[in-house]
């Protein structure tokens, strides 16, 4: 070690460790340099420390539990005669040997340990709401992000903005998590989460097919920016804000045996929204496409839970169901695309066609759609073969639903019509629900993200 800030200081206090046991100055130095990567104690930070005692010691270091607290101890020693206490206090505490002993006690055991110790600690950069999570896998801007934001959150703490532990602590930590990604890092540069978002963005719109790269790359530019919340848009909620007044009653909503909505439920949302019955009067929920939309879509964006035979409000609910028009616009066409896998792919390509209004007819789309999935490396389960055109119809449903019910949509309805198109708020509502699957925190590294 020569040449770095800190690097006499270290080296001192080794010799000092050495003439009090040899053994431990060697496994000090051993923790240090795998600690720091050989870098110096200038690039020590609260939740790297955090992150080596918690997680790379007991899983890289294979050794019994007692070698790996004595690793811990001896680092600990290092940083008390380096002066540097919050840090030696850690090594030694006993949150680390509670964490060091789970791993010692099986896999699962350990990253639950890791879990609850990491959202104690302060330091953990928290998700916050309206504004980020932050993705399982995290392209070079987002992680150094996550680096820079822990590192501030520790001098915050420091400076006595917070305590872990004491009341309130998650929001504030969230407070100083939200302003520090949201101000420029220096005067007229973008904002870290403007960098995130551009190389999320970026992720979302490389291919692996040449159809889909074509579609991302018309489309990316119409997306950069949030698209204002159409005049019409509590009208276009009405369904979702309906279902969820509904919850919100004492007794919530009742569900049949096969807890699907009950009739009584049915037959008011059809008479509210002109749902379409060919009997006049609804059987069931499977009647009406309309009914079991809305409550499969109310269920996907968190909202509702069944209790026995009735839908309650989850605490996600109980903030939508009071929440005004935009706040509610931007949670319910975030969740406008479907969660299944299959289904949101299909989604996506249908809605970047309907934005590009190319092409308008139902079988030139869905043989489009296909080739999209196909370029993506979507197949056929049963035959191994790229999903056809006819499999991808079955999968363009789900969010022809979702637009039909919330009435984004023009349906064609004679031959000289122009085909199916989006209306006004359509383009607005699909303009946002690409954005969010854009910019959506990534779970893998594969294409589209």
């Amino acid at each position: 070690m020569v040449g770095r800030i800190g690097d006499d200081k270290v080296e001192d206090a080794l010799a000092e460790l050495a003439r009090r046991n040899r053994d431990e100055a060697d496994q000090a130095r051993a923790a240090f340099d795998s600690l720091t990567f050989g870098e110096g104690v200038e690039t020590v930070t609260l939740y790297g420390l955090q992150y080596w005692l918690w997680y790379l010691l007991p899983t890289k270091w294979w050794t019994d539990l007692a070698e790996h607290q004595q690793l811990a101890a001896t680092l600990g020693a290092l940083f008390d005669l380096l002066e540097m206490p919050r840090y030696a206090a850690v090594c030694v505490s006993e949150t680390t040997m509670q964490v060091l002993t789970a791993w010692h006690q099986g896999r699962d055991a350990g990253f639950k340990a890791l879990e609850k110790a990491m959202n104690a600690s302060g330091v953990q950069p928290p998700d916050v709401e309206g504004v980020l999570t932050w993705g399982r896998v995290m392209g070079v801007q987002e992680s150094d992000a996550f680096q820079a934001t822990a590192a501030h959150l520790e001098m915050a703490i420091a400076a006595g903005e917070f305590a872990p532990g004491a009341r309130g602590w998650r929001a504030n930590a969230e407070r100083i998590t939200d302003e520090f990604l949201t101000s420029p890092c220096t005067v007229g540069e973008q904002s870290r989460l403007e960098r995130i978002h551009s190389e999320r963005m970026e992720c979302w719109a490389t291919s692996r097919g040449a159809a889909r790269a074509r579609l991302t790359k018309t489309i990316t530019s119409r997306i950069v920016s949030p698209a204002p919340v159409p005049e019409d848009a509590e009208a276009r909620l009405a369904p979702v804000r309906w279902l969820l007044t509904l919850a919100a009653t004492d007794g919530g909503i009742p569900l049949t045996a096969n807890h699907t909505l009950a009739r009584a439920v049915v037959t008011e949302g059809c008479q509210r929204f002109d749902w379409l019955t060919l009997t006049g009067r609804p059987r069931s929920e499977s009647d009406i496409p309309e009914a079991w939309t809305l409550r499969e879509f109310v269920r996907q964006l968190g909202a509702v839970r069944r209790s026995k035979r009735t839908l309650v409000l989850t605490p996600a609910g109980k903030r939508l169901v009071g929440a005004d028009t935009a706040a509610l616009w931007s949670v319910v066409t975030a969740a406008l695309i479907p969660s299944d896998p299959a289904e949101g792919a299909a989604a996506e390509a249908v809605l970047m066609l309907h934005l590009t209004e190319a092409p308008n007819g139902y079988f030139e789309r869905r043989a489009a759609v296909a080739e999209v999935m196909a370029g993506e490396g979507w197949h056929d389960p049963a035959s191994g073969t790229p999903v056809s055109a006819e499999n991808v119809g079955w999968l363009m449903g789900a969010i022809h639903r979702r637009l039909d019910l919330l009435g984004l949509l023009h349906r064609q309805r004679s031959l000289g019509d122009p085909g199916d198109r989006l209306t006004d708020a359509g383009r607005a509502a699909v303009q946002a629900a690409l954005r969010a699957r854009a910019l959506r925190p990534r779970t893998d590294a594969g294409f589209g993200c």
